[in-house]
């Protein structure tokens, strides 16, 4: 595999590019402080800008990293206007793996966006940063996530009951795959 997490990414409608401390407004309107856009993901609204700022400056620390990739989902019409993210959660070298997380905006839902980025991410990790399996997983209580992973050419392949705990509710956690080949 490539240390290659710098690269920007485009897409017919999109950019998907690195985070700027800028974007803390953007990222905290859009998604960040919403507790139903953050229903399925693993962590809480966060209750002010500051605390969206203070893990931007994470992400941009981590950017020196050649193995770290997240990306800001960006409106091709409004660069500076980030609208969710992507990112590459966990890597297995020696399986040549990973597993990909997302968030978007609950504005841009049902707009085939997710789809578009996830495709072009997918599409990364086989042809730039040289992965042979990549896995993505959502709630059960959530399958508009399993129909992106679906439309992005990812098929189903397992599932733990039970295999997600928040605050409020218990669900099955399901994985996709896609293999290079």
């Amino acid at each position: 595999m490539k240390a290659i997490g710098k690269q920007i990414l485009q897409t017919d409608r999109l950019i998907l590019r690195r985070f700027v401390e800028s974007d803390a407004e953007a990222m905290f309107q859009n998604w960040a402080s919403s507790a139903e856009n953050l229903t399925y993901v693993s962590w809480d609204p966060h209750p002010d800008v500051e605390v969206t700022r203070n893990s931007i400056r994470n992400w941009v620390a981590s950017y020196t990293n050649p193995n770290y990739y997240k990306w800001a989902i960006c409106l091709k019409e409004n660069p500076e206007q980030v609208i969710g993210d992507i990112s590459i959660v966990a890597m297995d070298e020696n399986d040549s793996c990973c597993e990909i997380g997302y968030v978007l905006g609950k504005a841009y839902w049902g707009c085939g966006m997710m789809t578009e980025t996830l495709k072009a991410v997918l599409d990364f990790c086989f042809t730039q940063a040289g992965f042979q399996k990549v896995r993505a997983r959502y709630a059960s209580l959530n399958p508009a996530s399993g129909r992106v992973m679906e439309k992005a050419g990812m098929s189903y392949l397992k599932t733990i009951t039970n295999g997600v705990e928040r605050k409020d509710y218990v669900a099955d956690l399901i994985y996709y795959q896609i293999k290079k080949d």
